[in-house]
């Protein structure tokens, strides 16, 4: 009966990353990726572990709904780093989607906002346009560094998605600017 009721969200990425040629493989429960950027009113469903490329895991979050409030999903991409990173250069940087008209009208264009410690990551996203078409087509993202329980970096998405080959690839392209980033120790 639980396994009836219970979310599968993260099954239904894994299979879609698959679908992609992507390998993806649901990982045993309680691991301590699943801490990461996980506040008190959210829970993981669990990690999907990434063999190959850049994005080694992927941990998907939960806000159940309440009488007033739909249920909502996050989408954290763990990006490790052999590279330390100074408590003094932590990075959080995330989106900023400018629309046509205020609220609800198109997005016309995104930037990236917030404190990139030097590393240039906020100019480098803001100006590829792969980059703002993911940020258009899936949702806000963010960005923000870790040195203590895990070393490297997450991208979280704020919502479910369905990835294309597309979507991947950029998201690579991402990983790859963060691991690319200049760094001041």
């Amino acid at each position: 009966m639980r396994a009836i009721l219970r979310d599968k969200t993260r099954d239904k990425l894994a299979q879609d990353l698959n679908s992609l040629g992507v390998t993806a493989v649901l990982a045993n429960r309680n691991r301590v990726e699943e801490k990461i950027e996980n506040s008190w009113y959210q829970r993981s469903l669990g990690i999907i572990d990434i063999p190959e490329g850049l994005v080694k895991w992927i941990n998907i979050l939960k806000k159940d709904g309440g009488k007033d409030s739909p249920p909502r999903w996050w989408i954290v991409l763990g990006i490790p780093d052999e590279r330390p990173i100074p408590k003094h250069q932590a990075v959080d940087i995330k989106t900023k989607r400018k629309k046509a008209f205020p609220l609800f009208g198109k997005i016309v264009d995104v930037s990236w906002k917030g404190n990139d410690s030097g590393t240039g990551l906020s100019d480098d996203l803001s100006y590829d346009e792969a980059v703002k078409n993911l940020a258009k087509n899936i949702g806000n993202l963010t960005i923000h560094s870790y040195a203590k329980e895990f070393q490297g970096w997450t991208l979280q998405i704020d919502k479910r998605f369905k990835p294309t080959n597309q979507d991947w690839a950029t998201i690579q392209k991402i990983a790859n600017y963060i691991l690319s980033s200049a760094r001041i120790l």
